[in-house]
């Protein structure tokens, strides 16, 4: 888990945060940053762990167990979690065209990182929903990227052979007024 970030939602709020392994005097433990915040980390007894804060404050922290923790728990008080890598987090925010308007319905965002083997269609082209736009590989396998609505394809922003991350941009697509 060295060096991995991760989006983390404790009750209603978000935040990223960022592991690494250290040495410290008490043993190995883990550094955790949560939005510019250093805190040390140890296992403790009973799956519990000890978060110690830089004012010198320790505090209990017992996670529900589950590889994906769901509740933390600390003295006097329970909250939801939901914490994914940061590569998942970004995943779930690609795919996420459905709800998020027609801003987002025209952007098209690689899913995973990997490489523009082909891009299907020109600047200013007209493109039905559903429409194969550019096709990514990542982990050997093709993965073609839709139109979300019916629209012109107003700019491509990746060449073929990019390397691109997850969630970066594609393309962009003008919504067609119908498609509203």
């Amino acid at each position: 888990m060295a060096g991995q970030s991760f989006h983390i939602r404790v009750g209603e709020q978000d935040h990223e945060a960022r592991v690494d392994d250290v040495h410290s005097a008490d043993g190995d433990a883990r550094q955790v940053t949560v939005d510019g915040e250093v805190f040390e980390v140890q296992s403790a007894p009973g799956g519990s762990i000890v978060v110690r804060c830089a004012n010198g404050v320790h505090i209990c922290v017992t996670l529900d167990g589950q590889a994906s923790p769901q509740s933390a728990h600390v003295p006097g008080q329970s909250v939801d979690i939901e914490v994914q890598t940061a590569q998942a987090a970004a995943l779930a925010a690609a795919m996420a065209v459905g709800g998020a308007g027609a801003a987002a319905a025209g952007q098209i965002k690689s899913p995973m990182p990997g490489r523009v083997v082909r891009i299907l269609v020109n600047e200013g082209e007209s493109v039905a929903k559903g429409t194969p736009v550019i096709i990514i590989e990542a982990m050997k396998m093709e993965n073609e990227m839709y139109a979300a609505a019916a629209g012109v394809v107003e700019r491509i922003v990746v060449a073929e052979g990019d390397t691109v991350d997850a969630g970066q941009l594609l393309c962009e697509i003008e919504i067609a007024d119908e498609a509203l």
